[in-house]
C-alpha cells in the first residue's frame, strides 16, 4: 500500500457509523505501518497511530522542522469547533500536498467537504497525488454529500453497510453493482462479522468480502457482484 514515484494510491472507504469501515482502515494501517503518516482526526480516534497535536501552529512548526529523510507519525486533531474546520483543514492539505512519500487520513470527509465543493488544497491532493507518491484514504459515512470529484479520482472503494437510500444509490452507481448488493450489506456486532464490497477504480475488478471481529479480512473475489453471501458467525 506505499506509494511508488508517481504512483498514487488513494481509497474511499465508505459506510454508516458502526459498519466496520474504521476497523478496516486502521487494521490496514497496523499492517502497512507507514513511515510518514499525517492524520485529520475530528473525533480523536486515531491516537495509537502516532504524536497527537491539537495546535495548527504547533502541527506546522513540527513539520517545518524535518527534512525530507525524516519518518514521522502525526495525528491532528482540530477540536469540536467545527466553525473552524475549513480554514484548519486547507492549511492542513496544503501542508500535506507538500510532503512526498506521504499517507494521509482524513476522517468524516463530510465535515469539510459538499457535493458541490472542495477545499482547493484537498482537491490538488486528490487530483495531483500522484506527483508526491500519495497513499490517501478518506473515510465518510455520507458519500452523496461529500466531494464527488474525490469519488471520480479514487483507485479503491471499499464501501461497508449504508443506511440512507440515498447513499446507497450513489454508491451502487460508483462501485457499478446492483443498488440491492449494497442495500444488504450486513455489519452485524453479535457476530462480530462486518461486510463490504471493493471496486478497484483502475481495473474495474468488483468484489465481496468480510471483516470479522478479530481483525481478518475473508478473501475478496476478483470477479463482479452478484449477490453477497450470508455472514457467518465467528468464534
Amino acid at each position: 500500500m506505499q506509494g511508488s514515484q508517481n504512483v498514487a494510491r488513494i481509497v474511499g472507504v465508505i459506510g454508516a457509523s458502526g459498519s466496520g469501515k474504521s476497523r478496516w482502515l486502521k487494521d490496514g494501517l497496523r499492517r502497512m505501518k507507514p513511515a510518514r503518516l499525517l492524520v485529520w482526526d475530528p473525533q480523536d480516534e486515531y491516537g495509537e497511530f502516532g504524536q497527537v497535536v491539537t495546535d495548527m501552529r504547533e502541527l506546522v512548526e513540527t513539520l517545518a522542522g524535518l527534512t525530507p529523510a525524516d519518518g514521522f507519525r502525526i495525528v491532528y486533531q482540530p477540536g469540536d469547533d467545527m466553525s473552524t474546520y475549513k480554514w484548519k483543514f486547507d492549511l492542513f492539505c496544503e501542508i500535506a500536498y507538500q510532503i512526498e512519500r506521504l499517507c494521509v487520513v482524513v476522517e468524516e470527509v463530510a465535515d469539510v467537504t459538499t457535493a458541490g465543493w472542495a477545499p482547493p488544497y484537498w482537491s490538488r491532493l486528490s487530483r495531483k497525488g500522484r506527483h508526491r507518491a500519495m497513499t490517501m484514504f478518506a473515510v465518510t459515512q455520507r458519500p452523496a454529500v461529500i466531494d464527488k470529484t474525490f469519488l471520480g479520482n479514487c483507485t479503491l472503494i471499499h464501501c461497508c453497510r449504508l443506511n440512507d437510500k440515498n447513499d446507497i444509490a450513489v454508491m451502487a452507481a460508483t462501485l457499478g453493482v446492483p443498488v440491492d448488493d449494497v442495500r444488504n450489506l450486513k455489519a452485524d456486532p453479535d457476530t462480530g462479522v462486518f461486510q463490504f464490497i471493493e471496486r478497484n477504480m483502475q481495473t474495474g475488478q468488483t468484489g465481496c468480502g468480510a471483516l470479522d471481529s478479530r481483525g481478518s479480512h475473508r478473501p475478496v473475489p476478483e470477479r463482479n457482484v452478484r449477490t453477497l453471501p450470508e455472514p457467518e458467525a465467528t468464534t
